[in-house]
């Protein structure tokens, strides 16, 4: 399969899903007879959409079609996509690609290093546009223990194949979903499979899919969110509940400065409390 057959597939899958979620009560219709299957019919979306019903059969399908941005708009509009899977689906559909593509930077600049370090005694790290971790503060390293990550899988290794974070994450589902939904949207924001950095993360969710069976199961949701921050609690078996607000900052080249800031005077005591490491940069 190449890249466009590969867009496409993905693409058939994301307008499946956000149609099953629709219900004809949702759209001011009336329900009608039993439905086999949950969510709009494929006719429903088309004529609310106002498009052929012909034409969006073979754009769900898959066919090598190429919808205008007017086309597209109205379908996230019925759709009732948010802002990242309407920036999802148009992506998907080869409209307005990144042009700022620049690759992974060699060398972190010295002031995100310096930025990164100064959020002590909240852990902080820098990963890249391909989601892999370049650089980290102590705290981080006492929290996490990056420098025993296998690094080529970014986060996913952190959130999937490390138990003890696992284990200390308060409703850990939930932010394993939306972990992989950031990195799905991520995966489209970056050109995907046109970009070496969509093509990285391209190869870092096959393997997410291919390892984590949980992963699997969430990523054919087809579920996409913004890159942001979250609260989070950490149940530590040391320090306690760390109440955290985590906070993602851009900077350029794709990089980008993720700090667990403590979210109240207690958690930043115990934070203070996590000790000195070594810091690989």
């Amino acid at each position: 399969m190449n890249d466009a057959e590969e867009r496409r597939r993905e693409l058939s899958g994301f307008l499946r899903s956000r149609r099953a979620r629709l219900t004809p009560e949702d759209v001011g219709l009336a329900p009608g007879v039993r439905r086999r299957t949950p969510g709009l019919r494929r006719e429903e979306l088309a004529l609310l959409a106002g498009v052929g019903v012909t034409w969006y059969t073979w754009l769900e399908q898959g066919r090598d079609i190429n919808p205008s941005p007017e086309v597209l708009g109205s379908l996230a509009r019925t759709l009732r996509l948010d802002r990242a899977e309407t920036a999802y689906l148009f992506r998907l559909a080869g409209s307005h690609p990144r042009e700022d593509d620049a690759g992974v930077p060699d060398e972190v600049p010295a002031s995100l290093l310096r930025l990164m370090h100064a959020q002590w005694p909240a852990p902080a790290f820098l990963m890249d546009a391909g989601w892999e971790v370049r650089a980290w503060n102590r705290g981080a390293e006492a929290l996490f223990g990056l420098s025993a990550w296998p690094l080529e899988q970014g986060l996913a290794w952190v959130v999937f194949g490390n138990p003890v974070h696992r284990a200390r994450v308060v409703d850990w589902e939930a932010h394993a979903r939306r972990f992989l939904a950031q990195l799905r949207s991520s995966y489209a924001e970056r050109g995907g499979d046109a970009t070496a950095a969509g093509r990285r993360l391209a190869r870092l969710i096959a393997q997410v899919r291919a390892e984590y069976p949980e992963a699997e199961r969430w990523l054919d949701e087809h579920r996409v969110e913004e890159r942001a921050g979250a609260e989070k609690v950490i149940r530590h078996e040391e320090l306690g509940l760390l109440r955290i607000d985590e906070h993602v900052l851009q900077a350029p080249g794709g990089l980008q400065l993720v700090v667990l800031a403590p979210r109240d005077a207690e958690t930043a005591d115990r934070l203070s409390r996590l000790g000195p490491a070594a810091v690989p940069v």
